[in-house]
């Protein structure tokens, strides 16, 4: 059976955040190994919890319910959860900017 684009596009929206998300991650990282600044190890895991949080929807539904036809509630709580981790990776972003 032939996916639609829609899901096609969904999965290189998705598959692009985790490389850019990724990518900020590992530099933040790097950048903290050279430094050794605290902040630039938090803003690296901020990256991280806003990529891992932008990537839930994908997780969630092509790997553990294995169908992205979801319904109503289960959508909802998936885009609270999702929404939730970015808002943390944000916080953290966030605290480290402003300790750096």
């Amino acid at each position: 059976m032939a996916e639609p684009p829609e899901f096609w596009a969904f999965l290189m929206a998705n598959s692009f955040l985790f490389i850019a998300g990724g990518t900020l991650s590992i530099l933040g990282y790097r950048a903290y190994i050279r430094t050794h600044q605290r902040a630039l190890r938090l803003a690296s895991g901020g990256f991280t919890l806003i990529t891992f949080g932008g990537l839930l929807e994908l997780v969630y539904q092509l790997g553990i319910r294995q169908d992205y036809h979801l319904g109503g509630r289960e959508s909802l709580a998936l885009q609270t959860a999702e929404s939730l981790t970015i808002t943390a990776g944000l916080v953290v972003i966030f605290y480290a900017l402003s300790q750096y």
